[in-house]
């Protein structure tokens, strides 16, 4: 009898990873090689039954499958003897990696650090902006009260006019904040620190009160940015956006079927926007009222650092160790514990 023909099979135009392989046939194959003298004539056993019971190396393809046999072979060779060389020089695979884990982790948590020392920063600068206007407006005030008459309309009448010339200036830089926002032609919106609402009216967008379908509208949200208006009209808002925004996190309503409410999450949510789409009227971000911020309304990562950051300026503050110093000094007395057969009284520590 002869064995019937076997399933034709061809080499992968693409070499496996280095040692990579399936372990489902290991049982098998370790049959066959233990009646074989030698690990060699294993391997020619194999080939000379691809090579008779298949195309593989006796085809059409065979040229191209030897040469994807031998680069495959090179890859192993290479693999080889990159772990040797490791193995000689004392190089250990998994310590290397756990050092790039390491430094990647570092490099992260100084990021947050950075990102939490600038939102304290710029919240604290806020603060003492507004404290300092409050107390200046407090004291103008009683001056005013102090005098009377002609010099008390007088005074009034210069304060007015030199507020009016500010007023001019900021103008220029852009108009002052409606809600931390501003209102356009095509749309009004507000923002906060990390997200803005920009809300478009059924008039603005062309269509009649109570008239604003889903199906109708034609609305377009990337990262950089953004398309709004009716399906089959020229779009309402079309451009790039005044920085970047979180997709994930940016949708759009309908609102009693008479506006559009879009919602964007802020990429870098430490920084206030002048103006939602490049080339709209701006608004003077200087003089944005912020809200009051929490811990609360930061991220888990982020709220750890401040926290951190502000525990840590309390014990300076009051002479005593920061959160590390006293991670140290734990971690010396749980040494000290374990080893009590050690003397450590004259012993200093840095």
């Amino acid at each position: 009898h002869t064995a019937p023909d076997l399933p034709r099979h061809t080499l992968s135009s693409q070499p496996s990873a280095p040692m990579a392989g399936n372990d489902r046939f290991d049982g098998t194959l370790m049959s066959i090689l233990q009646t074989h003298p030698s690990d060699m004539e294993f391997l020619n056993t194999i080939f000379g039954f691809l090579q008779r019971r298949t195309s593989c190396f006796n085809g059409p393809k065979a040229e191209a499958n030897f040469q994807t046999l031998l680069n495959t072979l090179t890859i192993q060779l290479e693999a080889y003897r990159k772990a040797e060389y490791k193995k000689k020089q004392g190089i250990d695979t998994d310590e290397e990696e756990e050092k790039e884990a390491a430094k990647r982790k570092a490099q992260e948590e100084e990021e947050k650090r950075k990102k939490a020392e600038q939102f304290k920063k710029e919240n604290e600068e806020r603060i003492a902006a507004r404290k300092a206007a409050e107390e200046k407006k407090k004291k103008e005030e009683e001056e005013r009260a102090a005098n009377g008459g002609e010099e008390k309309k007088e005074e009034v009448k210069e304060k007015k006019d030199v507020e009016d010339e500010d007023d001019e200036d900021d103008e220029s830089k852009g108009a002052k904040p409606i809600h931390n926002g501003g209102v356009t032609d095509k749309y009004s919106w507000t923002q906060t620190l990390g997200e803005l609402t920009v809300t478009i009216s059924a008039e603005q967008l062309g269509l009649a009160k109570g008239q604003v379908k889903a199906k109708a509208l034609d609305i377009e949200i990337k990262k950089k940015t953004m398309k709004v208006g009716v399906k089959g009209k020229e779009p309402l808002i079309s451009g790039d956006l005044h920085q970047m925004v979180k997709l994930d996190n940016s949708v759009w309503t309908i609102e009693d079927s008479s506006r559009v409410v879009i919602t964007l999450e802020k990429q870098n949510g430490m920084e206030w926007w002048k103006t939602v789409m490049v080339g709209d009227p701006e608004i003077n971000t200087r003089k944005v009222e912020p809200e009051n911020s929490s811990l609360s309304d930061l991220d888990g990562d982020t709220r750890q650092t401040v926290e951190k950051m502000m525990y840590d300026q309390r014990q300076k503050a009051l002479g005593k160790p920061t959160s590390d110093e006293e991670k140290k000094q734990d971690m010396l007395k749980k040494f000290m514990t374990q080893h009590p057969e050690m003397d450590f009284s004259n012993c200093k520590f840095n």
